[in-house]
Order: C-alpha cells, then structure tokens, then sequence
C-alpha cells in the first residue's frame, strides 16, 4: 500500500516516550512508520502505523484497518485490490508459488527489507539517537559506531 517495496526507511529515531519504546522511521518521500510496543489499536498481532501530512493509517494482520480521518479513509484502495494484504492470504499465495515457481507477495526482496529497517531501528534505539541509513549501501551514513553493530566480526580464518 505504501508502495515502497523496493526502498527503506532513511532515518530512525527513538522517541522519550514514558513506559514505552518508539522508534520513528522516515522515508524518503516523508512517510512516517512508527514501531511501537505500547498503545496500538488491537488490530492484529502485529500492526504497524504509517504517518503523513494528511493523517494515519494504521493496520495489522486482523484485516481491519483504522485511519485519522473519513476523507483518509475514501483516498485508500480497498484491500482486495491490494494483492496479499490479506493474512489468509500468505500460505495460499505460498503454494500457488511452489506450484508455478512465481515470486509471493511478501519475496525475499520484501522481506529482507523489512528485516533490515527493524535491525536498523533497534540499533537507533541501542544507541538512543537518531541515526541516518542509505537503503542503497544498506549502511550508516557517516556513523562508524552504528555500522559496527549491523554484524560481529568474525573469527579467523572465517571471512564473508
């Protein structure tokens, strides 16, 4: 829906937030996704909540969706035009794909992403300020401290 499978976030900040950990993700375009671990709208068992000028949207794997405003709510595409939106979705797709050898909705491409923005924010968090990530290199921007915690050095004579 944000049609951002191809990027990540470029920004990461934790927010002082009392009894609770929020990360604050920003893209490129200015898109906001927040990761949380308190106050979501019990959508699901996990929800994700994107910001932007013209309000939130949040959602998770209930299939339900919540949104800041009606005029929000009448600019977004339903979910059955959204191909595997639907957390039913995922194990059909899964052996449509076996069977036809095609890519599923949430690929390895997606999904790796996904994976990197998190560890990308919980080294922003680990370090307690904000950090700048370039999706490209899938590096720190000018930040040797957070770049040497994206992997362990490796012991000899292990080399990748």
């Amino acid at each position: 829906a944000l049609e951002a499978d191809n990027t990540m976030p470029v920004t990461y900040e934790p927010k002082d937030v009392p009894d609770d950990n929020v990360i604050e993700c920003v893209y490129e375009n200015g898109v906001k996704l927040v990761m949380r671990r308190n106050g979501w709208l019990g959508l699901g068992t996990c929800p994700v909540r994107f910001e932007g000028e013209a309000g939130w949207v949040e959602t998770g794997d209930s299939g339900q969706t919540a949104v800041s405003s009606n005029e929000l709510r009448a600019s977004l595409p339903s979910p059955s035009s959204i191909p595997g939106t639907s957390p039913k979705f995922h194990v059909r797709d899964f052996f449509n794909c076996v069977k036809t050898r095609s890519k599923p909705a949430a690929n390895e491409d997606v999904m790796a992403r996904s994976h990197i923005a998190c560890h990308a924010a919980a080294i922003a968090w680990k370090l307690g300020r904000k950090v700048q990530f370039d999706p490209v290199t899938e590096e720190f921007v000018n930040d040797e401290e957070a770049n040497r915690m994206r992997s362990r050095a490796m012991r000899e004579p292990w080399t990748v």
